[in-house]
C-alpha cells in the first residue's frame, strides 16, 4: 500500500513550489512591479513577432501571386506585340529587352528543350536594394516568413509550333527584406520605448515606495519604544492616510505610555507613603513603648541595689534576662525601620544617605573595600526615585558581598541628559553570575520598581572578573500626594 505522504515526487513539487515563492516574497516591491512589467512586455513582443510572421507571410503570398499574374499578362502581350511588329515572328532573344521593371518575379526564357537561353532583367536599383536588404535578413527569420513558390509557364508559338517558353516563379526575398526592415525599425523604436517607460516606472517606484521605507522605519521605532517618532505626509493621497492613522497610532501609544508611567509612578509614591506611615508608626509609637520599658529596667535595677542581697540577685537576674530581650526587640525594631524605609530619605541630601548606607556595610564588613563616586548630583529629587536608588544601590551591594564574594565594590551615581536622567552603576570584582542561576526576590523587586519609574537596567560583566549593575532612571517633577484631609473629602 502507498501513502501520501510517501510519495516523493509530491514532496519535491511542494519544496520547488516553496522555494519559489520564498524567492519571490523576499525580493522588493519595486523589484516584483518590474519584473511583472517586463515579463507582460515581453509577451507581448512575443505575440507581436508571431503577428508579424503570419502577416508577412501572407503579404508574401499575396504579393507574389499578384506579381506572378501581371508579369504573366506582360509577357503575352509583349509576345503578340513583337509578332506583330516582325511579321508573325517572335524572336526569343527579343523578349528579354522588352520584359523589365518587374519585382518579386524571375523570369527565365528556355528553348524547346528546356534550356535557359535569356533572363529578363530586374530593375537595377530595385535589384540592389533587395541584394543588399537580403544580405541582411537572418537566415532564421527568411525561414519563418518562406512561403511555398508561386509561378506559372507560357508556351512562345510562332507559325503553330512552340518555339519556347517563359517561366515565371515568384520572387519573396526583396518582400521579406522589406518586411525584415519594417520589423527591425519597429522593434528599435519599441525597445526606446519601453526602456524610457520602464526607466520613468522605476523612478516612480521609487518615490511612491519611498513612504512605505519610511513606514517600516518608523515601525522598528514604535518597536524599540520610541512612541514620540513621526512620519512627514507623503503627497500620494492613500500613502498620506496610512502615515497618518501611523502618527494616531504614535501617539496614542506615547499617551498611553505616558499615563502608565505616572499610574505606576504614583503606584509606587503610594506604596512608599504606606511604608513611611509604617514607619513612623514603628517609630512613634513602639520606640517609646520600648523606652518606657528601658527606663522601668533600669528603676528596678536601682531599686533592687536597696534589697537583700539573695532576693536581690535572683531579681536582678530576670531584670538583665529582659533587658537582653528588650536590647534584641529595639535592634529589631531599627532594623525593620531600615528595611521598611531610611528615616533620613527626604530629609537629608540623597548623596548623604547613599554614603551612610556604604559607611553601615563597611562596618559590618570591614575587610571590604567601598568606594562612592557622585557627579552632579542634587540634593533631593522625587520621594519615588530616591527609595528607588537607595533600594537597587542596597540589593546590588547586598548581593556582591552575599553572592559574588567581592573585595571591593564601587558605586557610581550621576546626572545625564542635562540632569533629565540618573545614572547609577554598582560593579565589583566578585564571582559574577553564576550559570544556572536565578534572580532573587530582591532583584525582581528592583526591577518591577525600575520599570515602574520607565528606568532601564542591565547586568554587565567586566574583566577579568566581576559583574556591572547599570541602572538609568528618567528624573521627573514629583507630584504632590493628597493630604488627609483631600483623602477625607475625596472618600
Amino acid at each position: 500500500m502507498t501513502g501520501f505522504v510517501g510519495e516523493p515526487g509530491a514532496a519535491t513539487s511542494l519544496n520547488s513550489r516553496a522555494a519559489e515563492f520564498s524567492f519571490w516574497r523576499r525580493r522588493s516591491l519595486r523589484w516584483q512591479v518590474m519584473a511583472a512589467v517586463i515579463v507582460i512586455n515581453l509577451c507581448a513582443a512575443l505575440v507581436a513577432f508571431v503577428v508579424v510572421i503570419l502577416n508577412a507571410q501572407r503579404a508574401t503570398r499575396l504579393e507574389m501571386l499578384s506579381s506572378v499574374a501581371i508579369a504573366e499578362r506582360l509577357v503575352q502581350e509583349t509576345a503578340e506585340r513583337l509578332a506583330e511588329t516582325v511579321g508573325g515572328a517572335v524572336s526569343l532573344t527579343q523578349l528579354p529587352l522588352h520584359i523589365t521593371s518587374l519585382r518579386h518575379v524571375r523570369i527565365h526564357i528556355e528553348d524547346p528543350d528546356g534550356r535557359v537561353i535569356a533572363e529578363a532583367p530586374s530593375p537595377a536599383v530595385a535589384r540592389d536594394d533587395a541584394d543588399d536588404d537580403a544580405e541582411e535578413v537572418p537566415d532564421w527569420f527568411t525561414a519563418l516568413v518562406t512561403v511555398e513558390p508561386a509561378g506559372t509557364t507560357i508556351p512562345v508559338i510562332e507559325n503553330g509550333q512552340t518555339i519556347g517558353r517563359v517561366r515565371i516563379s515568384g520572387e519573396a526575398s526583396d518582400e521579406i527584406a522589406e518586411v525584415w526592415q519594417d520589423m527591425s525599425d519597429l522593434a528599435l523604436l519599441a525597445a526606446v520605448v519601453n526602456i524610457a517607460i520602464l526607466a520613468a516606472l522605476f523612478l516612480v517606484l521609487g518615490r511612491l515606495l519611498q513612504p512605505l521605507h519610511a513606514l517600516s522605519a518608523g515601525l522598528h521605532e514604535l518597536e524599540e519604544g520610541r512612541f514620540e517618532h513621526r512620519l512627514p505626509l507623503p503627497r500620494v493621497r492613500e500613502l498620506a492616510r496610512i502615515v497618518e492613522r501611523f502618527n494616531a497610532l504614535g501617539t496614542a501609544l506615547n499617551m498611553a505610555r505616558q499615563d502608565n508611567f505616572r499610574l505606576n509612578e504614583r503606584l509606587v509614591r503610594v506604596q512608599d507613603d504606606e511604608r513611611r506611615q509604617i514607619a513612623a508608626d514603628l517609630h512613634d509609637e513602639l520606640g517609646p513603648c520600648l523606652f518606657g520599658l528601658r527606663a522601668n529596667l533600669e528603676s528596678i535595677g536601682r531599686l533592687l541595689e536597696r534589697l537583700d542581697a539573695d532576693p536581690a540577685g535572683r531579681i536582678g537576674e530576670r531584670v538583665a534576662t529582659m533587658g537582653g530581650i528588650l536590647d534584641r526587640v529595639q535592634e529589631g525594631n531599627r532594623g525593620l525601620l531600615r528595611r521598611i524605609r531610611p528615616m533620613a530619605l527626604g530629609h537629608v541630601p540623597l548623596s548623604a544617605v547613599i554614603a551612610e548606607l556604604l559607611a553601615n556595610f563597611e562596618r559590618h564588613a570591614p575587610d571590604r573595600r567601598f568606594d562612592l563616586s557622585l557627579d552632579g548630583v542634587a540634593e533631593h529629587y522625587a520621594d519615588s526615585l530616591e527609595i528607588t536608588v537607595y533600594r537597587c544601590v542596597q540589593e546590588a551591594v547586598t548581593n556582591a558581598l552575599r553572592h559574588g564574594q567581592a573585595g571591593r565594590i564601587a558605586v557610581s551615581l550621576r546626572e545625564e541628559a542635562k540632569g533629565e536622567r540618573l545614572h547609577l552603576a554598582v560593579e565589583d570584582d566578585g564571582l559574577g553570575l553564576q550559570p544556572g542561576s536565578t534572580p532573587g526576590f530582591g532583584l525582581i523587586g528592583i526591577e518591577e520598581r525600575i520599570g515602574a519609574l520607565g528606568g532601564s537596567w542591565q547586568l554587565v560583566p567586566v574583566a577579568p572578573r566581576g559583574m556591572r549593575v547599570e541602572i538609568g532612571l528618567p528624573v521627573r517633577a514629583a507630584e504632590p500626594l493628597p493630604t488627609t484631609r483631600e483623602r477625607a473629602t475625596a472618600s
